[in-house]
């Protein structure tokens, strides 16, 4: 199978990530910390996506030794998080969870660029290979859900494991025999010289557009990331369980894969201003519905997992490997972790943990809606909802 490693390595990612994302909030919970403290060590993460996590791209572009910092940031990755088990006070937790953002908020952009980069080459379409981390990611998550209610710690330990396997997936990807600008001269030929020269030191984008596609991966991510550290705790304070949560975020993934099935047909039919505009308002249905705290909405609300987050994610990696310059595919990708993963997180998880605390969750998924609908309105109305 063509580019069978490619699918492996992001599967592999979606596992390690389904082995922490879904359930650390609960953990958090269930050691006491209140909904300011979640907030705050759910705000860590972004933190290093801002400071640390461009850095680590720089870094990877520079040198042009994307897949052995990738390597490196693994194995890191696969030690801070032994950290967890034992924790107890806010301290400690804090001390964990900093020590694992430093080297995990680099991995995703970073494996992005390579995996993306990879499959246009081979000619693979990446939905396909993202396909393999939803599936990977719900088949996990859903089993993962009934064993830790006795066994929490599992998801740390899991969590290493699949860090050390990734790592080995991770040296099928073509070695960095190469530097960035002999790689740039021989895909692109001996007239690039000048325009990876230039790349250096100018813009990373191509187009000043990349500032609305950013406008909404933030507001996406903002949202997304007040769902993902309150759910759990959310669900406690309705006297349910994890496997609950397991259920839920594998309803999520699974829808979507019809998304990935669709979206180059709808990525060749209308601009992304117009896919990303559906996208966020579809986030804050979702919001709307999570805060009935019924279980059958709560259901449907995880349905428009694949029309808010997957179609937002998708054509904001597409969008950017697309625009970059030459020279700075990893840095581009580190331009929308920065944004999301940093900016909107950092958002939600602060502005969040100060709306749980003062107001409660539920009212929080309420304000979050109504405020993401008001910045899809306005970015929504800029873009223009014209059709390619």
């Amino acid at each position: 199978m063509k580019g069978l490693n490619l699918y492996l390595i992001n599967g592999m990612y979606w596992i390690t990530a389904s082995l922490y994302l879904p359930f650390i909030t609960m953990y958090f919970s269930q050691k006491g910390m209140d909904s300011m403290q979640i907030g705050i060590l759910s705000a860590l993460l972004p933190i290093a996506s801002l400071t640390v996590q461009p850095l680590w791209a720089a870094l990877a572009d520079r040198t042009g030794r994307r897949r052995r910092v990738l390597i490196l940031l693994n194995l890191c990755c696969a030690a801070a998080v032994l950290l967890f088990p034992g924790t107890g006070s806010f301290g400690e937790i804090l001390g964990a969870v900093t020590c694992y953002a430093l080297f995990n908020s680099a991995v995703l952009p970073i494996c992005d660029a390579l995996v993306v980069s990879q499959a246009e080459e081979k000619g693979i379409n990446f939905a396909w290979v993202r396909m393999c981390g939803t599936v990977s990611y719900a088949a996990i998550v859903l089993g993962m859900g009934f064993y830790l209610k006795k066994h929490m710690n599992l998801m740390f330990y899991g969590n290493s494991a699949c860090f050390l396997l990734f790592t080995l997936l991770c040296l099928t990807l073509p070695k960095d025999k190469k530097t960035l600008k002999a790689q740039e001269q021989e895909r692109r030929g001996p007239e690039a010289d000048q325009t990876v020269k230039k790349a250096g030191k100018g813009p990373t984008f191509q187009s000043k557009e990349i500032y609305l596609i950013l406008l909404f991966a933030f507001a996406m991510q903002f949202g997304i990331n007040y769902y993902s550290a309150f759910l759990g705790v959310y669900l406690l304070e309705l006297g349910y369980s994890q496997s609950l949560l397991g259920v839920l975020n594998c309803i999520s993934a699974l829808s979507e894969i019809p998304v990935l099935l669709l979206i180059h047909r709808l990525s060749r039919r209308y601009k992304e201003t117009v896919l990303l505009t559906a996208a966020v308002g579809c986030m804050a249905l979702r919001l709307i519905l999570l805060s009935a705290g019924n279980v059958a909405l709560m259901a449907a609300a995880q349905l428009l997992q694949g029309p808010s987050y997957m179609v937002c994610y998708f054509v904001c990696v597409t969008y950017i490997n697309r625009m970059v310059v030459p020279g700075k595919i990893s840095q581009g990708q580190s331009t929308l972790a920065f944004v999301q993963m940093g900016l909107g997180s950092l958002s939600g998880s602060l502005l969040g943990g100060v709306l749980a605390s003062v107001y409660g969750i539920k009212e929080g998924f309420l304000i979050i809606a109504f405020l993401l609908l008001a910045i899809t309105a306005a970015a929504g109305t800029t873009a223009g909802w014209r059709r390619t």
